[in-house]
Order: structure tokens, then C-alpha cells, then sequence
């Protein structure tokens, strides 16, 4: 069986969006600043052993990397629709409502209100563990939502978080 699920990743500018989805689908960072233009497009493929037949199910997931900037709002509203699940990216040095809750309701407003989505908290490669983990219970108890601390830089929990979302999306 192969199942095709749409995950979008929003957040505002400099978070990471970017760098996370080219950590997980090839492996690389790259410390230099990468400025979406509408929406990059980006694909990856899970499997598992099948119930029913010899051969594994696959489950693809086509990743959507969306532009924050005011001037693509119009569009980002029409590339949430029909979303499977989100992820909010927030960088760990900007964490107030005002760079969660407007995405929040954007996803709730374009790609409805039962479709699933989580918060990356990006760059926790230059935080001590324990404030990371507080940081995320904090973010989880307002949102009522996981949290992933991620680092793009190093790569921590990128590979743990897109199979979190896989879990859910099979």
C-alpha cells in the first residue's frame, strides 16, 4: 500500500524552516541564511512490513516548505489547504505568542480546525538540556500540543520528529 500525505512547515523568518527539511531529506546544513520564495517542495518516503502482502507500505510524504513573508500570505493560505499535518518552527530565541499563536490560527483558519500540527523548537543545540526541556514542557502546558526541541545544526530529534508525524499520518 502507498499512501501520499501532505505536511507543511510554517514559522516566521529565520527559524529554520528551511534547514530543517534539507537536514532530514539530505542530511546537510549549511550555515548560510536560506530565504524561501513561495514554497519549496520536498519529498520523503517511509517504510514498513506489510499486513497484507510481501511487499512494505510505503508511506510518502511531500514536505512544503511555506515563505513567511506578509507578501506570500494570500498564497500560504492556499498551499495550507488540504495539509495532513503541520509543524510551527520557532526558534528558541523568539518564543512569545506573538511567533506561535498567529500561525496558530492560520493553520486553524486555511487548513482547518481537526488537522494535526506540533511545534519544533529549533536551535536547541545552544542550550543546556535541562532548559530546553523546560522550555518545552512550558510551550506544551499553553499550546496543549507536543513540542519537539530540534536542532537543525546538529540534527537532534529532526529524524525522531518526521517520524512522529509519520506514526500518526499511517
Amino acid at each position: 500500500m502507498r499512501i501520499q500525505k501532505k505536511i507543511c512547515l510554517v514559522g516566521n523568518d529565520g527559524v529554520g524552516k528551511t534547514s530543517i527539511v534539507v537536514r532530514f531529506t539530505k542530511g546537510t546544513f549549511s550555515n548560510s541564511y536560506l530565504v524561501t520564495l513561495g514554497v519549496d517542495f520536498y519529498e520523503h518516503t517511509f517504510s514498513k512490513p506489510s499486513a497484507k502482502s510481501e511487499k512494505d507500505d510505503q508511506l510518502i510524504i511531500q514536505i512544503w516548505d511555506l515563505a513567511s513573508q506578509i507578501s506570500f500570505a494570500t498564497m500560504r493560505s492556499q498551499y495550507l489547504s488540504f495539509s495532513n499535518f503541520v509543524i510551527i518552527v520557532v526558534d528558541y530565541n523568539r518564543i512569545t505568542n506573538e511567533f506561535i499563536q498567529p500561525w496558530i490560527d492560520d493553520i486553524r483558519k486555511h487548513a482547518g480546525e481537526d488537522v494535526p500540527f506540533l511545534i519544533a523548537l529549533n536551535k536547541t543545540d545552544i542550550l543546556e538540556p535541562e532548559n530546553a526541556e523546560k522550555i518545552v514542557k512550558e510551550l506544551e502546558a499553553r499550546y496543549n500540543m507536543k513540542v519537539f526541541p530540534t536542532s537543525a545544526k546538529t540534527g537532534d530529534n529532526i529524524r525522531e520528529m518526521f517520524a512522529y508525524i509519520a506514526n500518526s499520518l499511517w
